[in-house]
């Protein structure tokens, strides 16, 4: 729309299918997006064990794809190209900050499958990185109804409890653990508590913190300016967060590769080149890949809490430019980590 239907000068037709989070119904539908449609450029998907399928079928066809979130484990090293964030890395240091906020022992929560699988993983390997043990690992199933058989099991040794569940999951989990008389604090990823999922969760999502590449309550000219464009598009409960600005940010890349190519996409070396050396301004901040097709971009540390009556997320730190490594980022110097 701000291009006036155009990326790189070129006008842009968009095909939409959707994998279902199955990985047998994604390579159909990208299949039938390469062979019958004759796309140029793949968007998506978002879910770590659809991506890891689609890889092979990525791959064979020398189809340039702008991926958002996932785990390392599922892009390759020369046709996908990550727009939101490494899935491990981002785990990392989700578990390092309730750490270094100064809590000691953690539970270990996250939806059984790949991105649940490495986020437990590296949750770990943050936790520990600041002296934290982790006492107990919980795995529901991905899809899971019933979270009290979990919430009931929760270890009194603990006092944090570190997260990853997302979509209707997440609704359950924060509805259901909110009826229980649960003194521990929640950290996490932020797709639990992501803008979409809010209305849903009410207050039972007060507390809760993690980090992001955007928050739509950014407090910038810029990221104003696109929220007020976003909501003029989209139903009053659909605000933007991070999964939306990780197409946001697809875009624009495709677009700045598009117009150094001359707006040509049948040189697929040139095109991927373009995307390499992306670099853009997003309402989020600045955005650039770095040798291993991964974003590096700030990350916004933010709490749930209520303001005006209204539960959203409030910014309360900033890491101008996380590189995606596996190691302690550091953090900014006036950061004060929430601590029951």
């Amino acid at each position: 729309k701000e291009h006036g239907g155009k990326l790189g000068g070129q006008d842009v037709q968009i095909i939409v299918e959707d994998g279902a989070g199955d990985p047998a119904t994604t390579i159909a539908k990208a299949k039938k997006l390469i062979e019958s449609d004759k796309i140029d450029v793949l968007f998506g998907p978002i879910n770590s064990a659809t991506g890891a399928a689609l890889r092979p079928v990525i791959v064979e066809n020398k189809m340039p794809t702008l991926i958002q979130s996932t785990t390392d484990e599922v892009i390759d090293d020369h046709y996908m190209y990550r727009t939101s964030f490494a899935g491990n890395e981002d785990a990392y240091l989700v578990g390092y900050l309730p750490g270094k906020a100064g809590y000691k022992k953690a539970i270990l929560l996250a939806s059984n499958y790949v991105a649940g699988q490495a986020a437990v993983k590296y949750f770990q390997q943050g936790f520990e990185a600041t002296g934290g043990t982790v006492v107990q690992k919980l795995m529901p199933r991905l899809g899971n109804a019933d979270y009290a058989p979990f919430i009931s099991q929760l270890s009194s040794d603990a006092d944090v409890i570190i997260c990853f569940l997302s979509g209707s999951d997440a609704i359950r989990f924060m509805q259901q653990i909110a009826g229980y008389d649960v003194k521990l604090p929640i950290y996490g990823y932020t797709s639990a508590v992501d803008a979409s999922l809010l209305p849903a969760e009410g207050k039972a999502a007060l507390g809760f913190v993690g980090p992001a590449t955007y928050f739509s309550t950014i407090d910038t000219p810029e990221n104003k300016a696109f929220v007020k464009e976003w909501n003029a598009m989209f139903p009053p409960d659909q605000h933007p967060s991070w999964p939306g600005m990780g197409g946001y940010v697809a875009a624009a890349v495709l677009d700045q590769a598009l117009t150094k190519t001359g707006g040509k996409t049948s040189d697929t070396e040139a095109l991927l080149a373009a995307f390499r050396s992306a670099q853009i301004t997003t309402p989020g901040g600045s955005f650039r890949f770095d040798d291993r097709h991964n974003p590096i971009e700030p990350r916004y540390i933010a709490q749930i809490r209520e303001v005006d009556g209204k539960v959203q997320p409030v910014v309360i730190g900033k890491i101008p430019e996380f590189i995606p490594v596996m190691a302690p980022p550091t953090l900014p110097p006036d950061l004060v980590l929430p601590k029951k």
